[in-house]
């Protein structure tokens, strides 16, 4: 029966790190960006999915049009972030960290956006319980372009 006591504690040990195992993917897990992909076009611009999530998102913007574009962004939190110009058939990338509420999205291009070339991405609150912000400061990461787009100053 001496035996019995350390296999009890062993077995309560294994437990517990496979516990906090689980945890920590669920917690990474969590703190991965969505995705939601943009396809720009004369003069419109699509968003699937049509509704963001509170955290880290990564847009994939295509350009499937004939002339050059570009993605900006802006709403709660977020002041004013851009992409580069994206040249036709080609594709870039912008990491923003949303909160709830409503975005708008356009291509920054003069006269772009006059011609339809706009949108609204709606952020819905978080989905953990909890009160009241964290007081942080929302970050977002650089835009990048791929395929030779031209940068946008």
């Amino acid at each position: 029966m001496k035996l019995t006591r350390p296999l009890i504690v062993a077995a309560a040990l294994a437990a517990a790190l496979a516990g906090a195992a689980f945890a920590g993917v669920v917690a990474h897990r969590s703190a991965t960006a969505k995705t939601i992909n943009v396809t720009e076009k004369e003069f419109h611009i699509s968003l699937s999915p049509k509704k963001g999530a509170v955290g880290p998102v990564k847009f994939v913007i295509k350009n499937t049009g004939k002339l050059t574009h570009a993605l900006a962004i802006s709403g709660p939190g977020v002041k004013l972030k851009k992409t580069a110009l994206i040249k036709p058939g080609k594709s870039a990338t912008l990491a923003v960290t949303l909160k709830s509420g409503t975005y708008t999205l356009w291509c920054p291009v003069p006269g772009h956006a006059a011609q339809g070339m706009k949108t609204s991405l709606t952020v819905p609150g978080a989905t953990t319980g909890g009160s009241g912000g964290s007081g942080g400061g929302t970050t977002s990461t650089p835009a990048t372009t791929t395929g030779g787009g031209a940068a946008w100053a």
